[in-house]
């Protein structure tokens, strides 16, 4: 169903640097019970991009039960503990997609989804890697094409290069977006949402501040 192109290619790990071995057969018969195929006219989505270790993934299901979260995430070792925790919590409300998120973008044109969060996406710091950042103008745009009505982006990061990569993306298409909390002097994730991902936790003890930016579509 899903179709590769290189312009949209998934960079990054899919392994952690742990020498744990993991049987991949029954990995993926696992995240064959929970993959997401394709969109249910009758349901409402909310797309979780880059999970890392599941942590928004749960939260959301939890938050909003009455929506069908898609977790994106071609990390192994991250979707395996996702995968526990969806079995652990009893969770039914969120499919999986190993992969690059514009594989469930390029599905459809139709508005599905409510929400997109975006936490701590990787900021490949590098100029010469800036072209593998994800938060593009490009990128908003063509979540826009599918969010609903008043519908949603929420990003953090904690990288002071992509706040500003963040910001020069958000001029190219301010028309498309409302910056929902451009007034509020705090940014921070807790002032929002009780919530502490792995990442969020690695920012702090490393002292640095994450930023929460919230759009909503106009």
């Amino acid at each position: 169903m899903f179709s590769s192109n290189y312009t949209n290619r998934l960079f990054g790990r899919t392994r952690g640097r742990s020498k744990k071995k993991i049987n991949l057969k029954n990995y993926y018969e696992k995240v064959d019970k929970y993959k997401f195929q394709n969109f249910n006219k009758n349901s409402e989505y909310i797309l979780d991009v880059g999970t890392g270790y599941g942590e928004t993934s749960i939260f959301l299901a939890k938050q909003f039960s009455d929506k069908v979260v898609i977790s994106c995430e071609k990390y192994i070792d991250g979707n395996i503990i996702l995968l526990k925790n969806i079995e652990t919590n009893n969770i039914n409300n969120i499919l999986l997609h190993n992969g690059n998120v514009y594989n469930v973008l390029d599905i459809t044109n139709k508005k599905y989804f409510r929400l997109v969060w975006i936490f701590f996406p990787d900021p490949w710091p590098k100029n010469r890697h800036a072209k593998r950042r994800l938060i593009t103008s490009e990128f908003l745009i063509k979540l826009h094409k599918i969010l609903k009505n008043n519908g949603e982006i929420y990003i953090a990061t904690d990288s002071i290069i992509y706040v500003r990569f963040i910001l020069n993306s958000l001029y190219k298409c301010k028309d498309y977006f409302l910056w929902v909390n451009q007034s509020k002097i705090n940014l921070s994730i807790k002032d929002y949402f009780d919530i502490e991902t792995k990442y969020y936790k690695k920012a702090i003890n490393s002292q640095r501040k994450p930023s929460l930016f919230i759009l909503r579509k106009l």
